[in-house]
Parts: structure tokens; sequence; C-alpha cells
């Protein structure tokens, strides 16, 4: 009988087979770290939005119908557009295209938004105010803005004044990265109780 010489170590098969098990596990570890890291950069981009936005709401929650249209410069004389939000984005005023399936349209609306504050659309001062906060967020590219869009007018040729319900949807966009720009909304209705 001849005795058969034990192998020691490990053949090149085998050391290959665990090189690449190694290297799987270890992709797949790196990948989880990187998008743990992008979910809480984007829950930190959300929590600051929202706390913006509860501000906005609390503004707007000690107001009167009127004492909004007051604060906005809205008048009886104010144009009306349709809002257009294609592909989280909202399209410049009077824009009613978009080339995507999802398109959420705000018809015979008015809107008020940070980047655009002037002395007729801000005259209390509020969006300003506003535009702060979200700079003060960090919010990258952050606006505010405020959609409003009468309801149940008895009076066609005083839309505004004469609305039985004015519904206010107050959004805030910010750019979370290169070509993915985000929005929270919120929403609220005032009630003409004259």
């Amino acid at each position: 009988m001849t005795k058969r010489s034990a192998s020691r170590g490990y053949s090149l098969v085998e050391v290959l087979i665990a090189v690449a098990i190694t290297g799987v596990v270890m992709l797949t570890i790196v990948t989880l770290f990187y998008m743990g890291r992008r979910n809480v950069y984007s829950g930190k981009q959300m929590t600051y939005a929202v706390s913006v936005g509860t501000r906005v709401m609390e503004d707007l929650s000690t107001m009167t119908d009127s004492d909004l249209l007051t604060a906005f410069g809205i008048t009886n004389a104010t144009t009306r557009e349709t809002v257009v939000v294609c592909q989280n984005k909202l399209l410049p005023l009077g824009t009613t295209t978009c080339n995507s399936n999802i398109i959420v349209t705000f018809a015979n609306s008015t809107e008020r938004e940070t980047d655009t504050i002037n002395s007729g659309t801000d005259p209390s001062g509020y969006l300003a105010r506003w535009s702060a906060l979200v700079t003060g967020a960090n919010l990258t590219n952050g606006k505010v803005g405020l959609v409003f869009t009468p309801r149940s007018a008895s009076d066609n040729t005083k839309l505004w004044t004469t609305a039985r319900f004015t519904r206010v949807r107050v959004y805030v966009q910010w750019d979370e990265a290169k070509n993915r720009t985000r929005l929270a909304f919120f929403d609220t209705t005032k009630v003409n109780r004259e």
C-alpha cells in the first residue's frame, strides 16, 4: 500500500471562489452605506422642508379669508392662471404642457412664490420671512410658494371676494441633487364667513 500524501493549503479554485464571495459581500456592504447616507440626507432635507411648511401653515391659520387676500395682494382684478406641476417641478405660470404622464394642474388659480417677491405680491412681508426660513434651512435652491384657488363664488365678476372657499396649497421646493427636485405640499381651506 502506498501512502497518500495529505495536501496542505488551498487550491487556486478555492481561493478564487473565496475572493469572489468576499468581493460580492463587500460590494453589497459599500452599497448599503452609500444608500443609507443618501437616505439620511434626503430625510434631513424633507424634515427641513416640513418644518418650513409647518411654519407657513401656522402663519396662515391665524388669517381670515379677507386677511389672506390682503396679505398677498389678491384683488378681484388679480389674474387667474393654470398652475402645472410636472415631474415634481412647478412650471412657469401660463405653461400648460408637460412631457410626463404625471401632471397636477390647478385651474383658475393664482400663485405667489418666494422667487418673485415684490410689493404687490407680498405687501405684508410673509413671503420674505418664509424665504429666509428656506435659506436658513439650507435647502438648495429652495423656495416657498402658495397657490390660491377660489371656489363657489357667488359673483363671477368678483371671484376672489365672493368665493365661499379659498383653497390654499403651500409648497416647499428644493433641489436634493443634480436633476432631482423635491416638493412638499401642505393644503388648507379658508372659508369666507361674510
